[in-house]
């Protein structure tokens, strides 16, 4: 979460300074000081003929989280033990588990130690020598890194570490991966005064607490954890097991919950809107050199969003203070948030933060209130019921990334008691955008040449919504001398052969909306490949036209319910000029009709083809949308019959014949 390290601080303070009583009740020593892998072992755990096909497995998975008063510096760390035991069975699996990366996350790494046994029962340890520190972009997180040498196929990997970190009070823990695992062990350990509540996901019951001589233990020991399978239509990252857990009473509190949303809607609203006074002066002089036209809300709200996003750099490693982000013109994602707050106010526009999370990662929990969610800054509107992402430069009003809707989030509302000013929160669903705002149109027209050696492609492209994302927000910055290139390629999705005699796009402009300019590109083309002879007759391959399409004829059974990256519509319409004396012979090849949900007269999901001829031209109408995020499992057939249908039209050959005198 991103302001986690914020609060870290906060809350150690809070914890150590109000409460030193807590550091009487630390035991003296760890739970698992002297963990370590069972040295004389040489020989590999045993695997199943069905395990060794995978590129690799997990043997042994513990982490163990303990958090302890240190009796030297009276502060409370969090210390963590964590042994893997991976067997590698495949070229792919060796090339993924050679390199092991330990994060530092600014804690310390006290000791690690690894090693590998060979299938002869060779046992190498890894040289310590050979540990290096690495440090990312921004420089500010560590990781140690190894290599393991010489591991064959049939090899385990085995390595334990011990660090201690600054103590997080929201912590996540994955318990399954693309892999299989066996034994698998998660265990959180407190102080007496501490109280942890922890929440599995996707998994077995949660762990219930248990105080043993006394330390609270959250333990969940796993004899098998099945290997996560991709599949189509699904967000399978939140779909892994995992475990959540925070910090939710003190003996000194008592039965007083901590970390409530409640709390968090004050932490976010003190951390927003509180200004030094430096900053409301440096919030004044930004106001003023943006120049925000008079007008209704929606007018000034894009005015200012448009020079903001604008004139001032997302960067993670950039400060939240305003004085700081008027001289660097930088910000971090908190700071560019403070920044929108703090001139809003100043326009005396309504709006209310929303923190989030991405539903494709995790899906954001009313019930369990773990500041963990709380990862992504959202500005909600009430007036007009729009969103904006005032950290993504990528996304204009209306819009947000549609991971961050069709989710629940904390939605703080700034409220006034007479002179006094506070907040409330409250959690609701972040709607997402209609299946009619994220249009992806086309408009074709074909002829043929009169040798009937090619056909000639005249192509319209819609690109709204959702559906511009990937190209809109960043055409204007790529080089002139590439964007033919682009828009080609985009063309070649429906035409792979395709010779250009023209291509241009509108909209491309920067700092668009795609809900209000959608992204158009225009292109004139010719393809050989469209158009085949066949004895006397023709195939003309009028499905490729759509581009590639989503096939759904997976063979197993269905792990997930359906979940869409957002609601769209697809309208379609290719006008066919046949070659004077011929005519298609299969024009039914071209009907379809499926469609699932309730409501037969108004589908969620659907695909509808229909032709109509006049003369010598034949006028195909496609529809289809997705209208709905979420669709059960339990109903998965229909969903994937439209899916299909829309593969199954791609499919389809029109054949042309002479006609008959």
């Amino acid at each position: 979460m991103k302001f986690l390290s914020t609060i870290r601080t906060t809350a150690v303070v809070f914890l150590l300074t109000a409460s030193p009583v807590l550091a009487q009740t630390v035991p003296a020593a760890l739970q698992y000081a002297t963990y370590d892998w069972d040295a004389k072992r040489t020989k590999r755990l045993s695997i199943t003929e069905e395990e060794a096909k995978h590129p690799a497995m997990v043997l042994r998975e513990f982490t163990a989280h303990e958090y302890m008063y240190s009796t030297q510096d009276k502060a409370l760390k969090l210390y963590s033990t964590e042994h893997r035991i991976m067997r590698v069975n495949t070229s792919d699996g060796i090339e993924r588990f050679n390199k092991i990366y330990i994060p530092e996350d600014g804690g310390q790494l006290l000791s690690l130690k690894a090693r590998t046994i060979s299938p002869r029962g060779e046992v190498v340890e890894v040289n310590q020598g050979n540990i290096k520190e690495l440090k990312d972009e921004d420089g500010r997180r560590g990781f140690k890194i190894f290599a393991v040498e010489g591991v064959e196929k049939g090899s385990e990997i085995e390595y334990v570490f011990f660090r201690e970190q600054a103590p997080k009070f929201f912590g996540r823990d994955y318990l399954q991966s693309d892999l299989p695992a066996r034994d698998v062990t998660f265990e959180l350990i407190s102080p007496e005064a501490l109280t942890f509540d922890a929440r599995v996901y996707n998994g077995p019951a949660s762990p219930r607490d248990t105080l043993l001589a006394g330390k609270h233990h959250l333990n969940m020991k796993l004899a098998h954890v099945p290997a996560v399978r991709e599949e189509a239509f699904a967000t399978v990252d939140a779909e892994r097991m995992r475990v959540e857990y925070k910090l939710a009473y003190t003996a000194q509190r008592g039965r007083t919950r901590l970390f409530t949303w409640a709390d968090a809607s004050m932490y976010l609203y003190e951390s927003t809107y509180t200004l030094a006074k430096d900053e409301a002066k440096a919030a004044d002089k930004i106001l003023k050199t943006a120049k925000v036209p008079t007008g209704d809300l929606e007018t000034r709200v894009r005015a200012l969003e448009q020079y903001l996003k604008t004139n001032f750099n997302v960067k993670e490693s950039a400060e939240s203070n305003l004085t700081r982000i008027a001289a660097t013109h930088n910000a971090s994602e908190m700071g560019m948030t403070r920044l929108f707050a703090a001139l809003l106010r100043r326009l005396n526009i309504e709006h209310e933060l929303v923190v989030t999370s991405d539903r494709s990662s995790v899906v954001f929990d009313e019930s369990f209130d773990s500041w963990n969610y709380l990862d992504n800054y959202i500005l909600y509107f009430p007036e007009t019921k729009q969103l904006l992402a005032p950290a993504r430069p990528d996304f204009r009003y209306g819009m947000v990334p549609p991971g961050w809707t069709a989710n629940k989030g904390l939605f703080v509302r700034t409220v006034k008691l007479g002179s006094t000013e506070s907040a409330v929160g409250t959690v609701r669903d972040i709607p997402t955008l209609s299946a009619e705002q994220s249009p992806y149109d086309l408009d074709i027209k074909v002829k043929f040449s009169p040798e009937l050696d090619k056909a000639i492609v005249d192509m319209h492209q819609i690109l709204g919504g959702y559906h511009a994302q990937d190209i809109q927000p960043y055409y204007s910055l790529i080089p002139e001398e590439k964007r033919a290139e682009i828009l080609q390629s985009l063309i070649k999705s429906s035409v792979p052969d395709a010779t250009f005699q023209s291509v241009k796009a509108t909209n491309g402009e920067a700092g668009l909306s795609p809900l209000n300019k959608p992204f158009l590109v225009d292109a004139n083309v010719e393809s050989a490949a469209l158009l085949n002879k066949a004895g006397q007759r023709y195939l003309f391959k009028i499905g490729d036209l759509l581009g590639p399409q989503s096939e759904l004829y997976q063979p197993e059974t269905r792990q997930y319910d359906v979940e869409n990256d957002y609601n769209r519509r697809y309208n379609r319409v290719i006008t066919l000029e046949l070659p004077a004396g011929y005519h298609v012979r299969n024009l039914q090849d071209l009907n379809a009709d499926v469609k699932a949900g309730p409501d037969a007269k108004d589908p969620l999901y659907y695909f509808n083809s229909k032709y109509d001829v006049q003369g010598q031209t034949v006028k195909v109408t496609i529809t289809e949308a997705y209208r709905q995020i979420r669709w059960p499992k339990k109903d998965f057939e229909v969903f994937r019959d439209v899916v299909n249908a829309a593969a199954n039209f791609n499919k389809v050959v029109l054949v042309l014949e002479k006609t008959k005198s």
